[in-house]
């Protein structure tokens, strides 16, 4: 394990365990009164030019969120802060084949918020497999997916506020004060914390999208003290479908290599998510730009999900170790309507086929937040 990592009044610092926070000193910043809300990645610098803390250095880079007092928009999103924290593994560069590095996936128990990574600086467990679809940034951070999506945002000008995981977590962000709450990507670990206020804001009227895949799949347990993460395990007494009306038991997903080209198949072309996009039953899109993955999300028996589109990935060739599908491998987009309303698409991958200008997942995104928003 290197130690020239930190830097600390003219010493390196080193690195610590997995679990506990590495005790790096804290540098206090002042938010300039102009800044909007919004995501900022800090840059830091040492004035050692021999030194290892420099702009192109993994441990040398921060991800914030900047969340106004009073809201600044009627959209809430939430980005995936424990999820970035359970792949991060820190310092350790895998695609050196030479150590693994601790994160959740590789053994340790607990990962701390407090060491490099998590969004941007440190490197992701998952590194190793590039992405085919996105090889020049690698899964698990924010501008794999997240950064894509609030950029298609300002591009449409939606206003929206932000916050991670641990405001919602923690209730530091009240999120009754907004109409709709939505966040991209891999939103994989929730705490019951975050579950129960998301599901008490459904239930007194507000709206959620869900524009990712493997949505809520593992309970998680924060640890304030020593500001960590674990596994908890799976939702068995209330299980993550009967909240987002869909399940990765029910998809699957490939993480290594080329995916067929699935796309969704329209099963009803009148749901107010395909309003006007000129499409029947039958109709596929988002096939050529692999929509479908990298992990994805469908509707058990029982679930009480509408479903707009569906898809089948019981084709995926995956024998070789490459990913897993579940015997039902289908994904599923729609809506659970109560109270307020829930959409998942279902997709991991639809932040990245959205940026890239895809017509129809462009327009299904401005139907639901049109119609969540108003």
């Amino acid at each position: 394990m290197p130690a020239i990592l930190g830097w600390h009044q003219g010493e390196y610092a080193p690195a610590g365990e997995a679990g506990v926070p590495w005790g790096w000193p804290a540098y206090d910043f002042s938010i300039p009164e102009d800044w909007r809300g919004g995501t900022y990645v800090a840059l830091l610098e040492t004035d050692d030019a021999q030194g290892d803390l420099n702009p192109d250095a993994r441990s040398a880079r921060a991800l914030f969120a900047v969340h106004q007092a009073q809201p600044a928009a009627d959209l809430l999103v939430v980005l995936p802060l424990f999820t970035y924290h359970a792949y991060n593994v820190a310092h350790v560069d895998g695609t050196l084949r030479k150590d693994e590095g601790a994160c959740l996936y590789s053994g340790s128990p607990w990962v701390t918020l407090h060491r490099p990574g998590g969004g941007t600086g440190g490197h992701p467990w998952d590194e190793v497999n590039a992405d085919a679809y996105d090889p020049l940034t690698p899964r698990q951070t924010f501008a794999h997916w997240d950064a894509k999506a609030l950029a298609w945002l300002e591009r449409n000008g939606y206003r929206y506020d932000i916050c991670t995981d641990l405001e919602l977590h923690e209730g530091a962000v009240d999120v009754r004060r907004y109409r709709a709450i939505a966040s991209f990507g891999h939103h994989e670990y929730w705490t019951a914390q975050m579950r129960s206020r998301v599901e008490a804001f459904v239930s007194a009227g507000g709206n959620v999208a869900f524009f990712g895949g493997n949505t809520c799949w593992f309970e998680a347990e924060y640890d304030a003290a020593a500001r960590a993460v674990r596994r908890a395990g799976r939702w068995n007494e209330n299980p993550e479908w009967r909240f987002t009306g869909v399940s990765y038991a029910c998809g699957g997903g490939k993480w290594i290599g080329p995916r067929p080209a699935a796309g969704y198949t329209v099963r009803n072309a009148r749901h107010w998510v395909f309003d006007g996009i000129d499409v029947a039953d039958g109709a596929q899109f988002g096939g050529e730009a692999r929509l479908l993955g990298y992990e994805c999300d469908g509707a058990p028996a029982g679930s009480d999900l509408e479903i707009a589109a569906d898809a089948s990935i019981a084709g995926w060739p995956v024998s070789d170790g490459s990913g897993e599908i579940s015997t039902q491998a289908r994904a599923s987009l729609g809506v659970r309507e109560a109270r307020g309303a829930i959409f998942t698409a279902s997709t991991v991958d639809w932040a990245r086929v959205l940026h890239s200008g895809e017509p129809v997942t462009g327009k299904i995104t401005h139907n639901v937040l049109q119609r969540f928003l108003r």
